[in-house]
């Protein structure tokens, strides 16, 4: 196996082989965007999903780290991804920029 495949960024060994309990700190950016066709003077419904992804910011909270593998968990999430924090319907910052100019 060749050595590039666990040096991609985001992608861990430690977290997809060894502790994948780790994964449930990992946050993924899920919008669905609505593209308008103006060929046809309609819209319609492309599912483009953003897929960002990063760490909660929850791992970043004092008490977190108060195991050892809670503190294994905080240091190669941070090492392989970037914080990534989610709103109340699971968008980054960017895609609910973008859908609250659009959308409103």
């Amino acid at each position: 196996m060749s050595h590039s495949k666990h040096t991609k960024r985001g992608y861990s060994l430690y977290i997809e082989n060894w502790n994948r309990s780790a994964k449930k700190y990992i946050n993924i950016c899920c919008i669905y965007v609505y593209r308008f066709d103006y060929i046809f003077l309609g819209h319609r419904t492309v599912n483009i999903i953003c897929g960002h992804k990063g760490y909660s910011p929850v791992i970043e909270q004092g008490d977190f780290c108060s195991t050892l593998e809670n503190k294994a968990i905080y240091r190669e999430l941070s090492k392989t991804l970037c914080k990534l924090e989610l709103d109340e319907l699971g968008r980054c910052k960017d895609c609910a920029r973008v859908q609250d100019k659009y959308m409103s």
